[in-house]
C-alpha cells in the first residue's frame, strides 16, 4: 500500500506497483537526488557493485510510475553516472540480463539518448547505446558480439513503434547471452528482435578492465521513472499493477490483490457505536475494492489474529453492531484483469457515537439522623440518562476520611432474598427521592458475595463488579464512636470493571455520619 501524506496535496491511498522482485538496480526516484537510492519501494536489493557516481535530474511528484515522483530530465544539463566496472552484467561474460526503464517522453524527446555506456578503443567504438530516433526505442550495440578469430560485431535493435508522448511506457531489452539472442518490448510486447546463429560467434561480453560509465538520461527531454537491471529474462508480461493469473493444471484463476490497514485506533469513551461510514473512491471499470472493520472494547494489537473482521457492505445501514473504544479499518484493492489500472481511496472517515459516562448523582444526602440500631437512609436525585435507568445503577462508597473510600455497596437483597443492583427504587422513594438503607446484613452482603449468583444474560456487568469468585471483598462494617464519610456514583449498563471503566460516574461531594459510642467509667 501506498499512501501519499504531502502538506498541501491531495491525499489517498492506493495498492503499491510491480517492482522487480530480484536485480542488481532499482530506482524509483524517491530518495535524494544525489543518490536516488530505493526507499518506499522496500526492494530489499542493493547492488555492491553499482553505485552512483554523479547524479543531476528534477523531482517531478506531479506524475510518476512508482512511489510518489519521478526524475526530470532536461537535455545534457541532467544525467545520472553510475559505476558498473566490476559488476558480473557488465563484465567480459555476462549472464542474461535484462534492463527495463519506465520513460514518459516530453515534447523535446524524440530526438534522445535514453542510456549510454560506450568507450573508444584504439579508434573502435564498445558498449550500448539505447536512444530514441523520431520516437523510436533504437538500441546500438556496437562491437560485443566476440568471433572465433578475435573480431567483434554489431547489432541494432530498431522499433517500428512510436513512444507516445506524456504517457508511461516501459522499455525492457533482455539480452540472452547464452543464445545470442536480443529482444525488445514495450510496454510487455515484443517489437524488435536479433538472433545471431553464425557458427564462429563464441559469446557477448564489454571490454575487459572497462570503467567507463553508465549514464542514463544522458540526452533526453521528460521523465524517467523506475529504472532496474536484473539478471534473467522479464519476469513477466509487463503490467504495473498485479493480473489475473490463471492454472491450466487445477482450472483455477486467482488474483491476490492489496491490503492497506489502519494501525489501532481509539476512542474517547468505551463502548462507542458505528454510525456511518464516508468515503470517496475511484474505482475504474473492473476493478474492486472492499472495507472491512472490527472493533473491541479490550485493548488488542495489529498482529491479533482472533478478532474477526467485517465487511462493511453498505456505508450507512448494516454497519458491524458491536460496541468498542479501539477500532481499526482495513481495504482490499484488487486491480483490473489485466493489470493496468487500481482503485484510489482519496478520503475515509468513520462516523460513532461514543457512550459518555453517566453524571454524577445531584442532592445525595441523608435522610435524617437515624436511631440507634436503625438503618442509615440516603436520597438523591435520580440520573436521567437512560443506560442508568435501564440496566444501570448506583453505588455508595464510604470510609474514615472524604478522599479515601474504603467501602462499597453496590448489591441488595431483593424481596425473594437474591441479590441485585442498587436503583433506589424502594419504598416510599420518588425520581427526586431514590431512596437506600444500609444496616450491617447490607455491608455483610457486600463484603461476602456468593459465587455465579449475579450473572446476567444480556449484560455482565454487575457479575464483573463483584467478581464471581468467594474472596472476601474490600469493605469494613461500621464502628460506634467514628465519623463516616459517604459518596454516590452511578454507572451505566455498560460498566464492566474489565474494559469499560469509564462508564461510571465521578464521586459526588462527601457527606457525613458520626455513630454514637456508649463511654463507660
Amino acid at each position: 500500500m501506498v499512501q501519499n501524506s504531502e502538506p498541501g496535496k491531495k491525499n489517498f491511498l492506493k495498492p503499491k506497483e510491480n517492482t522487480p522482485k530480484h536485480g542488481e538496480l532499482f530506482f524509483d526516484f524517491e530518495g535524494e537526488v544525489s543518490e536516488p537510492q530505493i526507499t518506499e519501494s522496500g526492494i530489499p536489493y542493493k547492488s555492491k557493485s553499482i553505485s552512483v557516481v554523479s547524479s543531476s535530474y528534477l523531482t517531478d511528484d506531479q506524475t510518476y510510475f512508482f512511489g510518489k515522483r519521478s526524475a526530470y530530465f532536461s537535455g545534457r544539463r541532467n544525467q545520472i553516472h553510475l559505476s558498473v566496472s566490476g559488476n558480473s552484467l557488465f563484465g567480459t561474460h555476462p549472464d542474461p540480463f535484462t534492463i527495463s526503464i519506465p520513460i514518459r517522453l516530453g515534447e523535446q524527446g524524440a530526438g534522445s539518448v535514453i542510456l549510454d555506456r560506450t568507450v573508444f578503443v584504439k579508434g573502435k567504438k564498445y558498449g550500448i547505446s539505447l536512444e530514441l530516433n523520431e520516437s523510436k526505442p533504437t538500441l546500438y550495440v556496437n562491437n560485443l558480439l566476440q568471433k572465433s578469430d578475435g573480431r567483434t560485431a554489431s547489432f541494432i535493435l530498431e522499433s517500428p513503434v512510436k513512444l507516445k508522448r506524456k504517457t508511461w511506457e516501459v522499455i525492457s531489452i533482455y539480452f540472452d547471452t547464452l543464445n545470442h539472442k536480443y529482444i525488445m518490448y514495450q510496454n510487455g510486447i515484443e517489437t524488435a528482435e536479433y538472433e545471431n546463429k553464425q557458427a564462429d560467434t563464441i559469446g557477448f561480453g564489454f571490454p575487459e578492465n572497462d570503467s567507463t560509465p553508465l549514464v542514463l538520461g544522458k540526452s533526453f527531454y521528460g521523465n524517467l521513472d523506475g529504472f532496474h537491471i536484473h539478471k534473467g529474462e522479464p519476469e513477466v508480461e509487463y503490467t504495473k499493477f498485479e493480473k489475473v493469473r490463471y492454472d491450466d493444471e487445477t482450472k483455477i484463476g486467482f488474483m491476490e490483490g492489496n491490503t492497506a490497514i489502519s494501525p489501532v485506533l481509539e476512542t474517547k469513551y468505551s463502548n462507542s457505536s458505528l454510525t456511518r461510514v464516508q468515503w470517496n473512491v475511484e474505482q475504474p471499470k473492473d476493478t474492486m475494492l472492499e472495507l472491512y472493520f472490527r472493533g473491541s472494547n479490550q485493548k488488542f494489537v495489529d498482529s491479533n489474529i482472533h478478532l474477526p473482521w467485517t465487511r462493511i457492505r453498505s456505508l450507512e445501514s448494516d454497519l458491524p453492531k458491536n460496541k468498542f473504544k479501539y477500532y481499526q479499518w482495513k481495504l482490499w484493492f484488487r486491480p483490473d484483469p489485466m493489470g493496468n489500472s487500481v482503485p484510489k481511496v482519496l478520503a475515509l472517515s468513520f462516523e460513532y457515537t461514543e457512550q459518555t459516562p453517566p453524571d454524577v448523582p445531584t442532592r445525595f444526602r441523608l435522610e435524617s439522623n437515624p436511631e440507634p440500631g436503625k438503618p442509615l437512609c440516603f436520597l438523591w436525585n435520580s440520573n436521567h440518562e437512560k443506560e442508568v435507568q435501564n440496566g444501570g445503577g448506583y453505588l455508595i462508597h464510604y470510609g474514615l476520611l472524604p478522599n479515601r473510600m474504603l467501602g462499597s455497596v453496590f448489591v441488595k437483597k431483593d424481596k425473594n432474598g437474591n441479590l441485585a443492583k442498587i436503583d433506589g427504587n424502594e419504598d416510599e422513594s420518588g425520581f427526586q427521592n431514590k431512596r437506600f438503607c444500609i444496616t450491617e446484613e447490607t455491608l455483610v452482603n457486600n463484603i461476602y458475595i456468593p459465587e455465579g449468583e449475579l450473572n446476567s444474560e444480556d449484560f455482565r456487568p454487575l457479575a464483573d463488579q463483584v467478581d464471581v469468585s468467594r474472596k472476601e471483598k474490600r469493605g469494613l462494617l461500621f464502628q460506634p464512636g467514628l465519623t463516616y464519610y459517604f459518596r454516590i456514583s452511578s454507572y451505566n449498563r455498560y460498566l464492566n470493571e474489565w474494559d469499560s471503566k469509564d462508564q461510571r460516574s465521578p464521586l459526588s461531594p462527601a457527606i457525613s455520619f458520626s455513630f454514637p459510642k456508649e463511654v463507660s467509667n
